[in-house]
């Protein structure tokens, strides 16, 4: 099957700017994006764990962003923007798909 070359966009942020982050990257032309519970981790703060939080503060999310290598630039920069002032983590990686004409 003929895959097609894309790069992918993680972020993992804080719930309370989660729409934020939704309103940048159709802002940006975007077609779509998916948005995954962060369970719990470790990082440079120690290790935290959703289990029994109430309500959105201190709760992680993931949002999986999916686009062309041409609008990478454009839509990290944004991105970065928003997440830098909070707790984040954003990574690139190179992925295919098999149709490309989703995103």
């Amino acid at each position: 099957m003929h895959t097609f070359a894309k790069k992918q966009i993680q972020i993992i942020c804080e719930r309370p700017i989660l729409k934020r982050v939704q309103r940048h990257l159709a802002g940006n032309g975007v077609k779509g994006f998916t948005v995954l519970p962060a369970l719990s981790g470790l990082g440079s703060e120690g290790e935290w764990d959703r289990e029994g939080m109430v309500g959105d503060v201190g709760q992680m999310v993931m949002v999986l962003v999916v686009l062309d290598a041409a609008d990478l630039d454009r839509v990290l920069t944004d991105i970065f923007e928003v997440v830098s002032p909070q707790m984040g983590v954003i990574t690139i990686s190179d992925v295919a798909v098999v149709r490309p004409d989703r995103f």
